[in-house]
């Protein structure tokens, strides 16, 4: 597509001019829009242009002008369910900002939606919270003008691990597994366990039904089993990503009763990123989500010493696990808005 002033193309990975503009981008924006932030690696950012989970498709566009990359599009699409939903990705470089270009960008989105027969399509937006560092609220101004509507909101910490107290942690840990008799922790890196799989994919699944959303938001239920896991697990591996997880059993049924995920990407030797937590119904009560959470940080510090901080989201009214967090020494950073557009 053109526009009189840009035009909006595909990412070819081995296009290095393009690629190299639109991770300079990139990082201009989160430096800008969101301060504190880790900024996007490169070596990660070329890593995805090449490989996804067989579980969605992707499209990467960016807007050129006079050469130059002064905006770019990502499109994450769910094809084995939600298959309703685009995951939009927007962005414009702070300089170039005002022009019509997110305009342009976001009309382009919609036409490409409807062709791809996505009728809903979801995005984010930072917004600051008191005592916090000041984001830049540009991108909901601009969500809301065009039609986006916020239907849920998560509050993302980050955990300084030079601030946590370790003799303060272990008595946590102590504590929790003093109300936890009868469950036992299966622990990896890399490729999940044969005999905690199916489990462990079954509570990948309820990441889609149990956790707090709000009743706009349309996430829909997914369908997760060992053979999709085995591919993100390959996906992950390939693309140079570290992932930790933690597992706890319940010995008597050996049922699966909860998880825990952290993960890393390459050429980030600070930062690392909470996936997601969860304990089946039926057994909470056990103080299993504190366990995880610790077991799985202790996972991570043992194979990467260097990392500073982890970053976690949670739905606002998720209190039980927002305690938790904020035991372990999280701390909010900012709001994230979920907006999102229903196209008909």
């Amino acid at each position: 597509m053109s526009n009189p002033d840009f035009q909006i193309v595909p990412i070819d990975p081995l296009n290095r001019d393009l690629v190299n503009g639109w991770i300079r981008a990139q990082r201009a924006v989160v430096e800008h829009d969101q301060p504190e932030e880790p900024l996007p690696s490169p070596a990660f950012q070329r890593l995805r242009l090449l490989l996804w989970p067989d579980s969605i498709d992707v499209e990467r566009y960016v807007a050129v002008q006079d050469g130059e990359v002064v905006g770019s599009l990502q499109y994450t699409m769910p094809n084995q369910d939600n298959q309703h939903l685009l995951e939009l990705e927007l962005d414009v470089r702070p300089d170039r900002r005002r022009q019509g270009i997110g305009t342009v960008l976001n009309e382009f989105t919609e036409r490409r939606a409807a062709e791809l027969g996505r009728d809903t399509i979801l995005a984010f937006a930072p917004d600051s919270l008191p005592g916090a560092p000041k984001f830049d609220h540009a991108g909901q101004h601009f969500a809301k003008a065009r039609g986006y509507a916020v239907v849920d909101q998560e509050i993302h910490r980050r955990n300084d691990l030079t601030l946590v107290g370790d003799d303060e942690l272990a008595k946590l840990y102590a504590d929790a597994w003093a109300k936890a008799a009868g469950y036992e922790l299966v622990q990896w890196t890399g490729a999940c366990p044969d005999e905690v799989i199916d489990g462990y994919a079954a509570l990948n699944e309820r990441m889609y039904t149990d956790p707090p959303m709000g009743e706009e938001l349309d996430i829909r239920p997914a369908k997760y089993d060992a053979a999709r896991i085995r591919n993100l697990e390959w996906t992950t591996a390939e693309r140079g990503q570290a992932r930790f997880i933690t597992a706890i059993v319940h010995v008597e049924s050996g049922e699966v009763a909860g998880m825990s995920g952290l993960g890393t990407v390459p050429g980030e030797e600070l930062h690392a990123w909470q996936e997601d937590t969860i304990v089946e119904e039926k057994h909470r009560g056990h103080r299993l989500g504190m366990i995880l959470k610790i077991a799985n940080q202790r996972l991570l510090r043992r194979y990467r010493p260097q990392i500073r901080y982890i970053h976690t989201w949670n739905a606002e009214v998720n209190d039980h696990m927002i305690a938790i967090n904020e035991a372990m020494g999280y701390r909010a950073l900012c709001r994230d808005l979920d907006v999102q557009k229903k196209l008909k």
